[in-house]
């Protein structure tokens, strides 16, 4: 399965697309974070995990990165859609990504938490 980080953008107008893509496919809606920074910072990330597609096991994990601050309008948004389509808010505290030279290193040290929480499945080897 090839599970991906999609970034949309900071969370300004992007969030509006995150919330589209929650609501055209409510089924296939897995989880719904919101990532805050170890830091000082209030700027937190919006995440969005899909099932998998089938055929073709391609997993999007869809992320507005660090520029939602809380609390504010925009979270209280994402808030209220994961009422709306009846999934729990999932709030876990991580490093901020200017801790990571490369933005795709931070996004394959999110996708380890993910797996390592069970909300991501794990690898799956074909030997």
């Amino acid at each position: 399965m090839i599970q991906r980080l999609i970034p949309l953008g900071n969370g300004y107008s992007d969030l509006y697309e995150l919330m589209n893509i929650a609501k055209a496919m409510p089924e296939r809606v897995e989880y719904m974070l919101v990532l805050h920074p170890f830091d000082d910072s209030n700027q937190t990330s919006l995440v969005l995990i899909m099932k998998p597609t089938n055929p073709g096991k391609f997993q999007p994990i869809y992320i507005c990165l660090e520029g939602v601050p809380v609390p504010s309008k925009r979270y209280d948004l994402w808030k209220d859609l994961a009422e709306e389509l009846h999934h729990d808010l999932i709030e876990l505290t991580v490093s901020p990504s200017k801790k990571f030279n490369e933005q795709e290193l931070y996004f394959q040290h999110l996708i380890g938490i993910l797996r390592t929480n069970h909300y991501l499945p794990r690898l799956e080897r074909s030997f």
